[in-house]
Protein backbone atom coordinates (compact mmCIF):
# COMPACT_ATOMS: atom_id res chain seq x y z
CA UNK A 1 0.00 0.00 0.00
CA UNK A 2 2.74 2.44 0.95
CA UNK A 3 4.80 1.73 -2.15
CA UNK A 4 1.75 2.23 -4.38
CA UNK A 5 0.89 5.55 -2.72
CA UNK A 6 4.49 6.65 -3.11
CA UNK A 7 4.48 5.73 -6.82
CA UNK A 8 1.21 7.63 -7.36
CA UNK A 9 2.74 10.66 -5.62
CA UNK A 10 5.79 10.52 -7.88
CA UNK A 11 3.46 10.29 -10.93
CA UNK A 12 1.53 13.37 -9.80
CA UNK A 13 2.19 17.03 -10.62
CA UNK A 14 4.02 17.20 -7.28
CA UNK A 15 6.38 14.34 -8.17
CA UNK A 16 9.37 16.39 -9.33
CA UNK A 17 9.42 18.83 -6.42
CA UNK A 18 8.01 17.05 -3.37
CA UNK A 19 10.36 16.19 -0.49
CA UNK A 20 9.49 12.72 0.82
CA UNK A 21 10.28 11.15 4.18
CA UNK A 22 9.72 7.40 4.51
CA UNK A 23 9.21 5.55 7.79
CA UNK A 24 9.56 1.84 8.49
CA UNK A 25 9.82 -0.33 11.58
CA UNK A 26 12.67 -2.27 9.94
CA UNK A 27 15.94 -1.15 8.37
CA UNK A 28 15.29 -2.69 4.98
CA UNK A 29 12.25 -1.64 2.95
CA UNK A 30 11.89 -0.94 -0.76
CA UNK A 31 10.06 2.29 0.02
CA UNK A 32 13.31 3.76 1.35
CA UNK A 33 14.96 3.57 -2.06
CA UNK A 34 12.28 4.09 -4.73
CA UNK A 35 13.19 7.65 -5.67
CA UNK A 36 15.76 10.40 -5.29
CA UNK A 37 12.89 12.57 -4.02
CA UNK A 38 13.18 10.58 -0.77
CA UNK A 39 15.34 12.79 1.43
CA UNK A 40 14.63 11.19 4.81
CA UNK A 41 14.60 7.58 5.98
CA UNK A 42 13.37 6.95 9.52
CA UNK A 43 13.04 3.90 11.77
CA UNK A 44 9.90 4.12 13.94
CA UNK A 45 8.27 1.66 16.35
CA UNK A 46 5.40 -0.53 15.17
CA UNK A 47 2.08 1.33 15.13
CA UNK A 48 0.83 -0.56 18.20
CA UNK A 49 3.67 0.88 20.28
CA UNK A 50 2.85 3.80 22.62
CA UNK A 51 5.95 5.54 21.21
CA UNK A 52 4.77 5.43 17.58
CA UNK A 53 2.80 8.70 17.57
CA UNK A 54 5.53 10.41 19.62
CA UNK A 55 8.12 9.50 16.98
CA UNK A 56 5.86 10.56 14.09
CA UNK A 57 5.35 13.96 15.73
CA UNK A 58 9.10 14.34 16.29
CA UNK A 59 9.82 13.58 12.61
CA UNK A 60 7.13 16.03 11.48
CA UNK A 61 8.49 18.84 13.65
CA UNK A 62 12.11 18.32 12.67
CA UNK A 63 11.39 18.12 8.92
CA UNK A 64 8.47 20.53 8.40
CA UNK A 65 6.16 17.71 7.23
CA UNK A 66 2.88 18.96 5.74
CA UNK A 67 1.04 15.69 5.04
CA UNK A 68 1.12 12.06 6.22
CA UNK A 69 0.08 9.02 4.18
CA UNK A 70 -0.41 5.66 5.86
CA UNK A 71 1.83 2.98 4.40
CA UNK A 72 0.41 -0.13 6.07
CA UNK A 73 -2.91 -1.46 7.33
CA UNK A 74 -1.57 -1.44 10.90
CA UNK A 75 -1.00 2.32 10.94
CA UNK A 76 -4.45 3.52 9.95
CA UNK A 77 -6.01 3.19 13.42
CA UNK A 78 -3.14 4.94 15.20
CA UNK A 79 -2.91 7.77 12.68
CA UNK A 80 -6.66 8.33 12.29
CA UNK A 81 -7.29 8.29 16.05
CA UNK A 82 -4.50 10.83 16.58
CA UNK A 83 -5.00 12.96 13.47
CA UNK A 84 -6.27 16.05 15.32
CA UNK A 85 -3.51 15.81 17.94
CA UNK A 86 -0.83 15.42 15.24
CA UNK A 87 -2.15 18.49 13.41
CA UNK A 88 -2.26 20.52 16.63
CA UNK A 89 1.33 19.56 17.46
CA UNK A 90 2.89 19.81 13.99
CA UNK A 91 0.48 21.31 11.44
CA UNK A 92 0.69 18.08 9.40
CA UNK A 93 -2.52 16.70 7.87
CA UNK A 94 -3.16 12.95 8.20
CA UNK A 95 -4.64 11.73 4.92
CA UNK A 96 -7.20 9.31 6.39
CA UNK A 97 -10.91 9.29 7.17
CA UNK A 98 -12.23 9.98 10.66
CA UNK A 99 -11.83 7.05 13.12
CA UNK A 100 -15.42 5.76 12.98
CA UNK A 101 -15.18 5.36 9.18
CA UNK A 102 -11.76 3.70 9.38
CA UNK A 103 -13.22 1.31 11.97
CA UNK A 104 -16.12 0.34 9.69
CA UNK A 105 -13.73 -0.54 6.90
CA UNK A 106 -11.52 -2.66 9.14
CA UNK A 107 -14.10 -4.68 11.10
CA UNK A 108 -16.14 -6.82 8.67
CA UNK A 109 -18.99 -7.43 11.11
CA UNK A 110 -19.38 -3.69 11.75
CA UNK A 111 -19.30 -3.20 7.96
CA UNK A 112 -22.29 -5.56 7.60
CA UNK A 113 -24.26 -3.83 10.35
CA UNK A 114 -23.56 -0.40 8.83
CA UNK A 115 -24.67 -1.51 5.36
CA UNK A 116 -27.81 -3.11 6.79
CA UNK A 117 -28.67 0.06 8.74
CA UNK A 118 -28.39 2.15 5.57
CA UNK A 119 -30.32 -0.26 3.33
CA UNK A 120 -27.29 -1.06 1.16
CA UNK A 121 -26.79 -4.46 -0.50
CA UNK A 122 -24.49 -6.78 1.44
CA UNK A 123 -24.35 -10.55 2.02
CA UNK A 124 -25.73 -11.81 5.33
CA UNK A 125 -22.83 -11.85 7.82
CA UNK A 126 -22.71 -13.37 11.32
CA UNK A 127 -20.15 -14.16 13.99
CA UNK A 128 -18.91 -17.75 14.18
CA UNK A 129 -21.29 -18.99 16.88
CA UNK A 130 -24.33 -17.97 14.81
CA UNK A 131 -23.39 -20.22 11.89
CA UNK A 132 -26.65 -22.22 12.05
CA UNK A 133 -28.69 -19.06 11.41
CA UNK A 134 -26.55 -18.24 8.36
CA UNK A 135 -26.72 -21.77 6.95
CA UNK A 136 -30.51 -21.73 7.32
CA UNK A 137 -30.86 -18.35 5.58
CA UNK A 138 -28.32 -19.38 2.95
CA UNK A 139 -30.40 -22.53 2.36
CA UNK A 140 -27.38 -24.74 3.01
CA UNK A 141 -23.68 -24.73 2.30
CA UNK A 142 -21.22 -23.37 1.18
CA UNK A 143 -20.52 -20.23 3.18
CA UNK A 144 -17.46 -17.97 3.50
CA UNK A 145 -15.25 -17.91 6.60
CA UNK A 146 -13.06 -14.82 7.17
CA UNK A 147 -11.17 -13.00 9.93
CA UNK A 148 -13.34 -10.28 11.47
CA UNK A 149 -10.50 -7.76 11.14
CA UNK A 150 -8.57 -7.10 7.91
CA UNK A 151 -6.04 -9.83 7.12
CA UNK A 152 -4.48 -9.28 3.65
CA UNK A 153 -6.53 -12.26 2.33
CA UNK A 154 -5.23 -14.72 4.94
CA UNK A 155 -7.56 -17.30 6.55
CA UNK A 156 -10.36 -16.90 4.00
CA UNK A 157 -12.11 -20.19 3.24
CA UNK A 158 -15.13 -21.52 1.39
CA UNK A 159 -16.76 -23.89 3.89
CA UNK A 160 -18.86 -26.82 2.66
CA UNK A 161 -19.94 -28.54 5.88
CA UNK A 162 -20.23 -28.20 9.66
CA UNK A 163 -17.25 -30.53 10.13
CA UNK A 164 -15.10 -28.41 7.81
CA UNK A 165 -16.22 -25.26 9.64
CA UNK A 166 -14.79 -26.46 12.96
CA UNK A 167 -11.76 -28.04 11.31
CA UNK A 168 -10.72 -24.69 9.79
CA UNK A 169 -11.59 -22.50 12.77
CA UNK A 170 -8.40 -20.45 13.11
CA UNK A 171 -9.04 -18.25 16.18
CA UNK A 172 -11.68 -17.52 18.82
CA UNK A 173 -15.32 -17.22 17.73
CA UNK A 174 -15.64 -13.45 18.28
CA UNK A 175 -12.87 -12.77 15.75
CA UNK A 176 -14.33 -14.87 12.91
CA UNK A 177 -17.13 -13.80 10.60
CA UNK A 178 -19.16 -16.10 8.38
CA UNK A 179 -20.72 -14.70 5.23
CA UNK A 180 -23.34 -15.71 2.72
CA UNK A 181 -21.74 -17.33 -0.33
CA UNK A 182 -21.78 -15.12 -3.44
CA UNK A 183 -21.80 -17.56 -6.35
CA UNK A 184 -19.82 -15.57 -8.90
CA UNK A 185 -16.32 -15.58 -10.38
CA UNK A 186 -16.48 -11.90 -11.38
CA UNK A 187 -14.96 -9.76 -8.64
CA UNK A 188 -14.44 -6.01 -8.70
CA UNK A 189 -12.73 -3.53 -6.47
CA UNK A 190 -13.90 0.01 -7.14
CA UNK A 191 -12.57 3.20 -5.60
CA UNK A 192 -14.68 6.25 -4.89
CA UNK A 193 -12.87 9.42 -3.89
CA UNK A 194 -14.57 12.02 -1.71
CA UNK A 195 -13.40 15.54 -1.00
CA UNK A 196 -13.00 16.86 2.54
CA UNK A 197 -16.73 17.65 2.66
CA UNK A 198 -17.60 14.03 1.85
CA UNK A 199 -18.79 14.75 -1.71
CA UNK A 200 -18.03 12.03 -4.26
CA UNK A 201 -15.81 13.45 -7.02
CA UNK A 202 -15.00 10.25 -8.93
CA UNK A 203 -15.45 6.46 -9.13
CA UNK A 204 -13.22 3.98 -10.97
CA UNK A 205 -13.87 0.19 -11.20
CA UNK A 206 -11.27 -2.56 -11.51
CA UNK A 207 -11.60 -6.29 -12.20
CA UNK A 208 -8.67 -7.91 -10.45
CA UNK A 209 -6.93 -11.16 -9.61
CA UNK A 210 -5.48 -11.46 -6.11
CA UNK A 211 -2.16 -12.98 -5.09
CA UNK A 212 -0.61 -12.58 -1.60
CA UNK A 213 -3.41 -10.22 -0.56
CA UNK A 214 -2.90 -7.68 -3.34
CA UNK A 215 -4.02 -7.18 -6.93
CA UNK A 216 -1.61 -9.08 -9.19
CA UNK A 217 -3.20 -8.24 -12.54
CA UNK A 218 -6.45 -6.74 -13.66
CA UNK A 219 -8.41 -4.36 -15.84
CA UNK A 220 -9.81 -0.88 -15.38
CA UNK A 221 -13.25 -0.88 -16.99
CA UNK A 222 -16.38 1.29 -16.96
CA UNK A 223 -19.06 -1.11 -15.68
CA UNK A 224 -22.05 1.21 -14.98
CA UNK A 225 -23.60 -1.06 -12.32
CA UNK A 226 -20.34 -1.16 -10.35
CA UNK A 227 -19.97 2.62 -10.62
CA UNK A 228 -23.58 3.14 -9.47
CA UNK A 229 -23.29 0.90 -6.41
CA UNK A 230 -19.86 2.26 -5.41
CA UNK A 231 -21.13 5.83 -5.63
CA UNK A 232 -24.16 4.87 -3.52
CA UNK A 233 -21.90 3.39 -0.83
CA UNK A 234 -19.62 6.44 -0.79
CA UNK A 235 -22.59 8.80 -0.59
CA UNK A 236 -23.97 6.84 2.38
CA UNK A 237 -20.74 6.90 4.43
CA UNK A 238 -19.18 10.19 3.21
CA UNK A 239 -15.55 9.27 3.97
CA UNK A 240 -12.69 11.74 3.76
CA UNK A 241 -10.66 10.63 0.75
CA UNK A 242 -10.65 7.13 -0.70
CA UNK A 243 -13.06 4.26 -0.07
CA UNK A 244 -12.52 0.97 -1.86
CA UNK A 245 -15.53 -1.31 -2.32
CA UNK A 246 -15.06 -5.00 -3.07
CA UNK A 247 -17.99 -6.67 -4.78
CA UNK A 248 -19.08 -9.60 -6.92
CA UNK A 249 -21.50 -9.53 -9.84
CA UNK A 250 -24.44 -11.86 -9.12
CA UNK A 251 -27.25 -12.06 -11.72
CA UNK A 252 -26.11 -8.74 -13.15
CA UNK A 253 -26.15 -6.98 -9.77
CA UNK A 254 -23.06 -5.65 -7.98
CA UNK A 255 -23.10 -6.95 -4.39
CA UNK A 256 -20.49 -5.39 -2.03
CA UNK A 257 -18.98 -7.76 0.51
CA UNK A 258 -16.15 -5.68 2.00
CA UNK A 259 -14.88 -2.11 2.11
CA UNK A 260 -11.51 -0.53 2.84
CA UNK A 261 -11.71 3.09 3.97
CA UNK A 262 -8.16 3.96 2.95
CA UNK A 263 -5.86 4.04 -0.04
CA UNK A 264 -5.14 0.69 -1.67
CA UNK A 265 -2.23 -1.18 -3.22
CA UNK A 266 -3.45 -0.20 -6.71
CA UNK A 267 -3.31 3.60 -6.37
CA UNK A 268 -0.42 3.74 -8.83
CA UNK A 269 -2.42 1.74 -11.41
CA UNK A 270 -5.37 4.09 -11.12
CA UNK A 271 -3.02 7.08 -11.31
CA UNK A 272 -1.57 5.75 -14.56
CA UNK A 273 -5.05 5.73 -16.09
CA UNK A 274 -5.88 9.26 -14.94
CA UNK A 275 -7.41 8.71 -11.48
CA UNK A 276 -4.73 9.96 -9.09
CA UNK A 277 -6.33 9.99 -5.64
CA UNK A 278 -3.03 10.84 -3.98
CA UNK A 279 -2.71 14.04 -6.01
CA UNK A 280 -6.39 14.85 -5.38
CA UNK A 281 -5.89 14.40 -1.63
CA UNK A 282 -3.04 16.88 -1.55
CA UNK A 283 -4.90 19.35 -3.79
CA UNK A 284 -8.07 19.33 -1.72
CA UNK A 285 -7.09 18.47 1.86
CA UNK A 286 -3.80 20.39 1.98
CA UNK A 287 -4.40 23.31 -0.38
CA UNK A 288 -8.22 23.57 -0.50
CA UNK A 289 -8.45 23.21 -4.29
CA UNK A 290 -11.59 21.97 -6.04
CA UNK A 291 -11.07 18.53 -7.58
CA UNK A 292 -12.67 16.23 -10.16
CA UNK A 293 -11.68 12.66 -10.98
CA UNK A 294 -13.88 11.96 -14.01
CA UNK A 295 -11.45 11.87 -16.93
CA UNK A 296 -9.81 8.47 -16.47
CA UNK A 297 -9.24 5.82 -19.15
CA UNK A 298 -9.74 2.06 -19.31
CA UNK A 299 -6.83 -0.38 -19.61
CA UNK A 300 -5.06 -3.39 -18.12
CA UNK A 301 -2.09 -4.02 -15.83
CA UNK A 302 0.15 -6.76 -14.48
CA UNK A 303 2.67 -6.65 -11.64
CA UNK A 304 6.19 -8.00 -11.50
CA UNK A 305 9.25 -7.87 -9.23
CA UNK A 306 11.44 -4.78 -9.45
CA UNK A 307 14.85 -4.19 -7.89
CA UNK A 308 16.03 -1.27 -5.76
CA UNK A 309 19.76 -0.53 -5.59
CA UNK A 310 21.41 1.29 -2.69
CA UNK A 311 24.54 1.50 -0.56
CA UNK A 312 25.00 0.41 3.03
CA UNK A 313 25.47 4.00 4.13
CA UNK A 314 21.91 4.76 2.97
CA UNK A 315 20.33 2.22 5.33
CA UNK A 316 18.79 4.05 8.30
CA UNK A 317 19.56 3.03 11.85
CA UNK A 318 23.24 2.15 11.59
CA UNK A 319 24.94 -1.19 10.87
CA UNK A 320 23.08 -3.93 9.04
CA UNK A 321 24.08 -7.46 8.05
CA UNK A 322 22.37 -9.54 5.37
CA UNK A 323 20.48 -12.48 6.86
CA UNK A 324 21.61 -15.98 5.93
CA UNK A 325 19.24 -17.98 8.17
CA UNK A 326 16.20 -18.03 5.85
Amino acid sequence: MGQSVLKALLMSKYGTEVCIHVCNSEQIGAGFFLSDRIIGRHIVPEAKSPDYIHDIIKICRENDIQGIFSGTEHEIYALSNNAEYIKEQTGAVVFLSRPEIVDLGTDKYKTYLAFKERGLPFPKTVLFNDYKDLVKENEGWPIFMKPRVASASRNIFIIHSEAELFEKKFTDAENIVLQQFLDSSVEYTAEAFCDKEGTVVGVIPMIRSLEFGMSYYGEIDDNPEVIRVTRKVAEAFRPEGAINVQMRIVDGKAIPFEINTRFSSTECVRAHYGFNSVEAMIDNFLFGKRIALDRWKTGMFIRYWHECYFEKKDIPGGEFSVRTDF
